[in-house]
């Protein structure tokens, strides 16, 4: 399972990658294979979706234990952590690995699938 835990607003909340993650960041307009290329040019709009469309597919009822986009915004900002800090490129991590744990081989190395 692609789970890590963070504490936001006091409270200890499970972030939770799957397919979910993935629906959501495509309703935002964010389509698989633009991805990279997003989080390359806008990363402050791209990884604390990521990280809040991971709250909410670790809760129950998909409502993210009470926790807003703005609330995940503040974490990343408070107590100097910044959007490239250990603690947020660990979670980024981890959805890139729930993404390409499971590829083939050769599409992890870029290369293209032998045609029959």
């Amino acid at each position: 399972m692609y789970t890590t835990e963070i504490e936001i607003n006091g409270n200890k909340v499970q972030v939770r990658f799957g397919a979910y993650v993935i629906k959501c960041l495509a309703d935002e307009g964010i389509a698989l294979q633009e991805l990279g290329e997003k989080i390359k040019t806008n990363p402050a709009d791209v990884i604390p979706k990521i990280i809040f469309y991971g709250i909410q597919n670790a809760s129950p009822d998909w409502k993210g234990f009470g926790v807003t986009l703005k609330d995940v915004y503040d974490w990343i900002d408070e107590d100097g952590r910044g959007l490239f800090s250990d603690e947020v490129i660990e979670i980024t991590n981890l959805f890139a690995k729930q993404l390409t744990d499971n590829l083939p081989k050769n599409l992890k190395a870029g290369k293209a699938s032998p045609q029959k």
